[in-house]
């Protein structure tokens, strides 16, 4: 049972790294971070990365408590990582010619470029920790 997980901590289960990972790279796709592997164009499009951040989201709030510590840690590093390069991106898509996914009404910033849960984060005012 149980026993066996603990005999070797660092062993992440091979689907659920496979899985994080797919939606790591759909959003590093949309977020222009790594190039279209099909056309090689690099994209930016956030409402895609968004749905793959909030995927991840969904699937760490619905498998809390039932995963060992590293793939804990290793779904909580990806989100991090993600939700940084999106507001990142964001912001650059913000300063410059922004036709992306934003509506076309003054919404602000929390509700259109943040993903969801993601805290004091999703405030640019707050965001910035150092």
């Amino acid at each position: 049972m149980a026993e066996e997980r603990t005999n070797d901590i660092t062993e992440i289960d091979a689907h659920f790294f496979r899985l994080v990972a797919t939606f790591e790279a759909a959003a590093m796709q949309q977020l222009g971070k790594i190039a279209n592997p099909l056309t090689g164009d690099v994209e930016i499009r956030l409402d895609g990365a968004r749905e793959a951040i909030d995927m991840l989201d969904m699937m760490r709030r619905k498998t809390e408590g039932n995963l060992d510590e590293d793939e804990q840690r290793l779904l909580e590093h990806v989100l991090y990582q993600l939700r940084m390069n999106f507001l990142d991106v964001s912001r650059e898509e913000q300063s410059g010619p922004a036709e992306d996914t934003a509506p076309s009404g003054d919404e602000g910033p929390t509700t259109d470029e943040a993903p969801r849960d993601e805290g004091p984060t999703t405030d640019e005012g707050e965001s910035d920790g150092s």
